[in-house]
């Protein structure tokens, strides 16, 4: 299955794989923060630190971080009981320590090299714990098994939301083996939510392709293993919308390319 029939959806992951088991955050290398011009002009990639080649980078915050809001569970005791009296902030905007971005979803939109590229022998997971979504954003392969797991004492229920794919709509008693599903198209940003528990939202890629991530705690991101050449980087964040750059890749294979909302 040649993945660029459907061009907008090319994206490059992390470590290869490693987000489409439904990790959240991706092993990176850590980047030289040269900000490159958040203009959709070209930029030349400096080399990132050692580690094997990676176009490395930080997706940050240039502006005031919101206040995140605490949610509020009181419509289900157990939910509150659950966190036992802490409070739960939204989850809508995290930024860590510098203006780092969690949650942003990274990926290349152009110049990825064809072939097929086999599916990843682990499915793709979502948990929901504590009366939220684990991971908050994720990408997941076409065709690979997605698995759906309640591991709260409470009755959810699971409703998404895509435009190509078949949505699904079902209820997650506890104790409940998880529910599997399979994506047939590749789409982006599906989102997932609770119609028991409305605070309770996810976001799902799903990718033609293994090369995909989603920045860390501290905003960072590794995309591996591309090719020398130029490729066209975009970034998806739910609340900030969409950005891109163009960037050059040398024979090293290694670069940094930094992104500010």
């Amino acid at each position: 299955m040649m993945y660029l029939k459907h061009k907008q959806y090319a994206a490059v992951a992390c470590v290869v794989g490693l987000c489409a088991v439904g990790l959240s955050g991706c092993g990176f290398v850590p980047a030289t923060p040269a900000a490159a011009a958040d203009n959709g002009a070209p930029a030349t990639a400096t080399k990132a630190s050692a580690g094997g080649p990676a176009l490395a980078g930080r997706v940050l915050l240039k502006r005031p971080a919101p206040k995140r809001r605490i949610i509020n569970m009181g419509k289900d005791a157990q939910c509150v009981e659950m966190h036992k009296g802490e409070s739960v902030l939204d989850e809508e905007v995290i930024v860590g320590a510098g203006g780092g971005l969690k949650n942003v979803f990274v990926y290349i939109r152009r110049g990825v090299p064809e072939r097929d590229y086999p599916l990843p022998a682990e499915p793709a997971q979502l948990d929901q714990k504590g009366c939220m979504y684990h991971p908050r954003v994720q990408g997941i392969r076409v065709g690979q098994k997605f698995l759906v797991a309640n591991s709260d004492p409470v009755t959810h229920n699971v409703r998404s939301f895509p435009v190509k794919n078949k949505p699904f709509n079902f209820g997650q008693p506890a104790n409940m083996d998880p529910r599997e599903r399979v994506f047939d198209e590749p789409e982006r940003e599906i989102e997932v939510q609770c119609d028991f528990h409305p605070w309770m939202h996810a976001y799902i890629f799903v990718m033609e392709h293994p090369f995909y991530c989603v920045t860390s705690d501290d905003g960072t991101y590794s995309i591996s293993d591309l090719p020398p050449g130029e490729y066209t980087v975009g970034i998806w964040h739910e609340k900030f919308g969409r950005k891109q750059q163009t960037v050059t890749l040398d024979a090293s294979g290694q670069g940094t390319l930094d992104f500010a909302y």
